[in-house]
């Protein structure tokens, strides 16, 4: 499976919250992106659009030149 960007960001969250990331709409609303898209754009089938990259950088608390 292609590696994203996205995935690797998620991993490093993962890693310094000593946990699995469980997605809940509060998740949701707060980066502005569905469940299927948020799915689509880890899996590496879509591409992401900017302000997509800057709210999951903000969220996950990375640089936004780590999503693009």
């Amino acid at each position: 499976m292609k590696e994203t960007l996205l995935k690797v960001v998620l991993q490093g969250y993962e890693d310094r919250i000593g946990g699995r990331f469980k997605p809940d709409n509060r998740f949701y609303k707060k980066v502005k992106i569905n469940q299927k898209r948020f799915g689509q754009l880890v899996r590496g089938e879509k591409p992401i659009f900017g302000f997509e990259a800057r709210n999951l950088a903000m969220f996950f608390e990375v640089p936004l030149e780590s999503l693009l």
